[in-house]
């Protein structure tokens, strides 16, 4: 793949991650995220990196470039967001994206916008009135303005530091009896590699494992293999079955999951 000019809207974990993959692959990459400190910890990074706060201004300070070939949006939605904040939030963004021109697009949603029941999922599973209100508003938002944006719907994501069983040491786990929707950050590189490769436009693809594993199995092999605590209970009240299928994206781009499964990341 011939070098490109990315633009990666809110550089936090996975956005670092893919920075630094495509920096070492002799790519341009260009960040924002909301700290003097993040930023100076990218520019370590070989990044050319800037600070922005879309709940405050929609615009960048610093960024001169007018033109990408792609540009990769990781800017979260919370459980505490309003609706009107997230609203106002995708508003600026769209403003300061409107500004800029690039051939390619992409955006972190989350497979949190599914419904928490018993059920196989494929992205058109559901209808939108079924799916999370706030979830949904920052994509449709997004996709409205830009009709080519790709939207990859994250699993959990786990890799490097990030361990399922360190979070649960000596607790009660309530969710361990859940099938699991994990990604390990390596596939979500090795999927933006393959998008780009392919130049995928508009797409919506579910990011996840194809194995959906118990999160107590997860748990309990990763406190092993990492030297972990295991939890001091686990609750049986919640066992819900929900399974994302990744079906569309391997189809797609013939992408082979380096971890086909939570039990082997």
């Amino acid at each position: 793949m011939s070098a490109k000019k990315v633009l990666i809207i809110g550089c936090g974990w996975v956005g670092t991650y893919v920075a630094t993959h495509l920096v070492n692959g002799g790519h341009q990459v260009w960040a924002t995220c909301t700290s003097e400190d993040k930023a100076a910890r990218l520019v370590q990074l070989g990044l050319k990196a800037h600070v922005a706060n879309f709940d405050i201004e929609n615009k960048v300070a610093g960024i001169r470039e007018a033109v990408f070939d792609v540009v990769i949006i990781s800017v979260p939605i919370t459980h505490k967001d309003t609706m009107e904040v997230v609203e106002r939030r995708f508003f600026r963004l769209r403003v300061f994206l409107e500004t800029h021109s690039f051939g390619q697009s992409m955006f972190f949603g989350s497979v949190g916008i599914y419904p928490k029941v018993d059920a196989r999922i494929a992205e058109d599973t559901f209808a939108a009135e079924e799916l999370e209100p706030k979830l949904l508003l920052g994509e449709s938002m997004l996709r409205l303005a830009f009709p080519d944006l790709n939207i990859l719907r994250l699993g959990g994501l786990f890799g490097q530091e990030r361990v399922m069983a360190k979070y649960f040491v000596g607790k009660v786990c309530e969710i361990g009896y859940q099938t699991a929707n994990f990604v390990h950050v390596e596939d979500v590189y090795g999927i933006i590699r393959a998008m780009m490769a392919a130049r995928s436009q508009g797409k919506t693809y579910n990011v996840v494992c194809p194995e959906h594993p118990l999160k107590k199995d997860v748990i309990d092999v990763s406190a092993t293999k990492y030297g972990y605590g295991l939890p001091a209970a686990f609750s049986e009240a919640d066992k819900t079955a929900k399974m994302v299928l990744p079906d569309r994206l391997v189809a797609d781009l013939g992408y082979r999951f380096v971890y086909r499964s939570p039990l082997q990341f």
